[in-house]
């Protein structure tokens, strides 16, 4: 399809462009604590340093539930896998014959090879114990897989390993004894091809973030200090960023199910 006769025209490629709208929703989180609170700190700098890295912390928490709660989602990606024998079973299942399977998949279905693997804390300790993968990397001499050496070997760009639980019953309730925690991500794996964050120049890509930044912040992510000369005399900081996460590619998402 490349070569030509002389003198004709080169044979033309066109990119396909389709069009979506996002709206970019405005995040925030802030902190406060009182006068009599600096008055009795022995470094009160720090006390505005915590918070401002505690309600960061905490958005970016909740980014990532959002992103698990999209990835969860049956028509987000191409293909659900479920493997014979489930991970759990450390000496009996072969979860590197699995992946490396379903990576063959995938570059055989989109041309692509993947270079994220997301695999939970709870399904990543059974991978690195699993005896396939020991026995692969060790030999005899015996160890416990790296998640570099996992990456290595299964040759993706970035093996992501999530462990972030949430609260099912409410705000508090955890500490009061009556609450519920899972992890975000539940018992799943996914392989996926994930472009940098957006821009002109983005390739295709599994899940995207878009980003708009206030002109008033002139900066994407935020950070404002409040001090409030009023009946309270506390101050306050806050933490905001406007973004939406969207599925670009479905079918750059493969999950893997039943694996522990």
């Amino acid at each position: 399809l490349t070569s030509r006769a002389k003198g004709a025209k080169s044979r033309e490629i066109y990119f396909q462009v389709s069009s979506d709208t996002y709206y970019a929703s405005n995040y925030a989180l802030s902190g406060r604590w009182f006068d009599e609170d600096v008055a009795n700190e022995d470094d009160p700098i720090r006390l505005r340093q915590r918070t401002a890295a505690r309600v960061t912390d905490r958005l970016k928490l909740d980014y990532e539930a959002r992103v698990a709660g999209i990835a969860s989602t049956a028509a987000n990606v191409s293909t659900t896998y479920s493997v014979s024998t489930p991970w759990s079973n450390v000496t009996g299942s072969r979860p590197y014959s699995d992946l490396s399977d379903r990576i063959e998949d995938f570059r055989t279905i989109t041309t692509l090879r993947p270079n994220v693997l997301i695999l939970p804390e709870q399904v990543a300790q059974k991978v690195r114990k699993s005896d396939e993968v020991r026995d692969i990397l060790f030999g005899d001499r015996g160890g416990v897989a790296t998640d570099d050496q996992l990456a290595a070997l299964l040759k993706v760009d970035r093996i992501l390993v999530p462990e972030i639980f949430i609260n099912s019953a409410g705000i508090g309730e955890t500490f009061a004894g009556s609450g519920e925690t899972h992890a975000v991500w539940g018992n799943r794996a996914y392989l996926a091809y994930v472009a940098d964050l957006n821009g002109q120049d983005e390739e295709d890509t599994w899940i995207s973030a878009f980003r708009w930044t206030d002109p008033s912040f002139g900066v994407p992510w935020a950070i404002r200090a409040f001090n409030h000369a009023d009946e309270r005399r506390s101050q306050k900081v806050e933490a905001s960023y406007y973004q939406a996460e969207k599925v670009v590619s479905p079918d750059l998402g493969f999950a893997i199910n039943s694996i522990i």
